[in-house]
C-alpha cells in the first residue's frame, strides 16, 4: 500500500482556464470524494468487525487488513485532491475506483449466485478494498502516461514554434540594425538621425529578447542539472564585473560573506545576471546603484538584490506571482525574471519582490544553504 502514497505524491499542474475553475474544482471535489467514500463505506464492516471481536486469528487479520486499505482509500482521496490532477483526470482516477469495486462485486455476486456461502461483510469489504486501491493506482499511474504523453507533444509544439520565431527574429533584427546604422551614418537632418538611432537601440533590445528566448528555451527543454553546493560570492562577483563593463557609470556593490555557499548549479549566475541586467535596463537616472548581498537564515540564504530606480511594474509583478491571470501581462520585459522564478523554484526556493531602501525595487531569492 506504500506504493500508492508515492505514486500520487507528485503533482501534476491543473488544466482548467479561469472561466471554468469553479466547476473544474467542483468536479474534482467530486473525483476525489468518490475514493474518500468508497473508504469510508468499506470502513464500516470492518471496524465493526474489530470492535465486537474477531472469532479467530484469520478473522482479526482480515478485518485488520481491510481497516487499513480503507483508511488508504480515504486518504488517497485527500491526497488526489490536493495533488493538483485536473478536474478530468481526478474523475478518471476515480472512474477507475469504481471499475475495480463494481467488477470484483459482480464477480463476487455471481459466484454467490452459483453456489450461495455465507460469506461475512467484512471479508467483502477487505476484497473489495484491496481491489479498488489497486485500481486507483492503476489510475494513478493512466493519467500520469496520458498527461506525459500531452506534455511531449506540447513540448514538440512550443519547440518548433521557439525555433520558428528565434529565426525569424534573429534575421529581422539583423537586417533591421543593419538599415538603422545605415541612415544613422547617412542622413544629416537631426530629427532623422535622432529616429534612426531610435531604431538601432530598439533593434538592439529584440537582439536581447532573441538572446532570453534562446535561454528561456534551453531552460524549460534541457535537463534539469541536479544542485550542488554553489559558493555565492565568486558568483557574484563575476556577474557584477560583467555589468561594469557593459555599463561603467553603474553602481554596482557586492557585500555577499566569503565562503557562503547555496544549493543551486550553473544558472544561478544566469539568474543573478538577469536581475542585474533588469535593474539597470529600467533605471531612468544616468548613474544606476545596484547592491548584491546575502545574508543566511538557519538552513536559507536570503540573496538580495536592490537598486535605486523606479521599480518593477506593478502588474509585472502582479503575473509573477499568481496575483494577477498570465493573459493579463501586458509587458514583455519581464522575460528575464520568468526565467529567474522558473530556475530558483527549481532549486526548491522562491522569489519575492519589496521595496528597496532608496525606494527602488529589491529582489529577495531565497534558497537552501549548502
Amino acid at each position: 500500500m506504500s506504493s500508492l502514497g508515492e505514486t500520487i505524491a507528485g503533482p501534476l499542474s491543473t488544466d482548467e482556464t479561469s472561466d471554468g475553475r469553479a466547476d473544474g474544482d467542483l468536479r474534482r471535489v467530486a473525483g476525489s470524494g468518490i475514493i474518500a467514500l468508497t473508504g469510508f463505506a468499506l470502513l464500516v464492516p470492518t471496524v465493526s468487525r474489530l470492535v465486537a471481536g474477531p472469532e479467530s486469528l484469520v478473522a482479526g487479520v482480515l478485518a485488520g487488513l481491510g481497516t487499513v486499505v480503507a483508511l488508504v482509500l480515504v486518504a488517497a482521496g485527500y491526497l488526489i485532491h490536493r495533488a493538483g490532477f485536473s478536474a478530468s483526470n481526478t474523475l478518471r482516477i476515480a472512474g477507475w475506483n469504481t471499475l475495480g469495486v463494481v467488477v470484483l462485486g459482480a464477480v463476487l455476486a455471481l459466484v454467490y449466485f452459483y453456489r450461495p456461502l455465507a460469506v461475512p461483510p467484512f471479508v467483502v469489504a477487505t476484497v473489495l478494498g484491496v481491489s479498488a486501491a489497486a485500481h486507483v493506482i492503476i489510475g494513478v499511474n493512466d493519467v500520469r502516461r496520458i498527461r506525459a504523453e500531452e506534455l511531449a507533444t506540447e513540448r514538440e509544439k512550443t519547440a518548433v514554434l521557439n525555433r520558428l520565431i528565434r529565426h525569424n527574429l534573429r534575421n529581422d533584427v539583423q537586417v533591421l540594425g543593419g538599415f538603422a546604422e545605415r541612415l544613422t551614418a547617412e542622413v544629416e537632418d537631426p530629427e532623422l538621425a535622432d529616429v534612426a538611432g531610435r531604431v538601432e537601440r530598439k533593434a538592439t533590445d529584440l537582439g536581447g529578447m532573441y538572446g532570453k528566448v534562446a535561454d528561456i528555451q534551453e531552460t524549460i527543454e534541457g535537463e534539469a542539472a541536479p544542485t550542488r553546493p554553489v559558493e555565492l560570492r565568486p558568483v557574484a562577483d563575476a556577474v557584477a564585473e560583467e555589468f561594469r563593463e557593459t555599463s561603467p557609470d553603474a553602481d554596482i556593490a557586492v557585500s555577499v560573506p566569503d565562503g557562503m555557499a547555496v544549493s543551486a548549479n550553473d544558472q544561478l549566475r544566469r539568474v543573478l545576471a538577469n536581475v542585474v541586467e533588469n535593474a539597470l535596463e529600467h533605471h531612468r537616472g544616468d548613474s544606476p546603484q545596484v547592491r548584491l548581498a546575502a545574508e543566511r537564515f538557519g538552513d536559507r540564504v536570503e540573496v538580495r538584490v536592490s537598486d535605486d530606480g523606479p521599480g518593477i511594474p506593478d502588474d509585472e509583478v502582479a503575473v509573477l506571482t499568481g496575483d494577477r491571470n498570465l493573459t493579463q501581462l501586458d509587458h514583455g520585459s519581464g522575460f528575464g525574471l520568468w526565467l529567474v522564478k522558473w530556475v530558483v523554484e527549481s532549486y526548491g526556493g522562491e522569489v519575492r519582490f519589496e521595496e528597496s531602501d532608496s525606494g527602488g525595487t529589491r529582489v529577495v531569492l531565497t534558497l537552501d544553504a549548502a
